[in-house]
């Protein structure tokens, strides 16, 4: 059985809920919240990494339909960069819950050294699910922390 039109289904479905999801964030200012307020800086910077980590998911569903390795690995190197300075990052609710927001960017750190590796071995099946399992992860601290 050739399961590569699975992987595809897979990820094309995946990426029409994180570019929904992704797609939510703007620059538009946030209320403070006690304690755990950010400023209009360290907003910007979050919703900019946000930016990049929809790019990297574009540039990595590309590479999993177009089976391109080295597009795949462009994509995991900036979903990686993309994750540096998350640990100045607040959720926009729920923020007596920012250990558990922090714990999904590691788990997702985590999920992107899976994809890189399968992307190194060229295994397009495993890059496929490794990208649905970040994409997890997105939806996941979406559902969660967003407004």
């Amino acid at each position: 059985m050739n399961r590569t039109p699975v992987y595809l289904l897979v990820a094309v479905s995946f990426l029409m809920v994180i570019s929904s999801l992704a797609g939510g964030h703007d620059s538009s200012p946030h209320k403070a919240a006690g304690d755990h307020s950010m400023s209009e800086e360290a907003m910007k910077a979050q919703h900019e990494r946000m930016a990049n980590f929809k790019e990297a998911a574009d540039m990595l569903f590309n590479a999993i339909i177009h089976g391109s390795r080295k597009m795949g690995h462009e994509g995991a190197e900036k979903l990686e960069q993309s994750l540096a300075g998350h640990e100045q990052d607040m959720p926009h609710k729920s923020r007596s819950r920012a250990k558990e927001f922090h714990g999904l960017y590691v788990e997702l750190g985590k999920r992107t050294e899976n994809l890189k590796k399968a992307v190194r071995e060229d295994n397009l099946p495993k890059a496929a699910v490794a990208y649905g399992r970040i994409l997890e992860t997105c939806a996941t601290c979406h559902g969660k922390f967003r407004d």
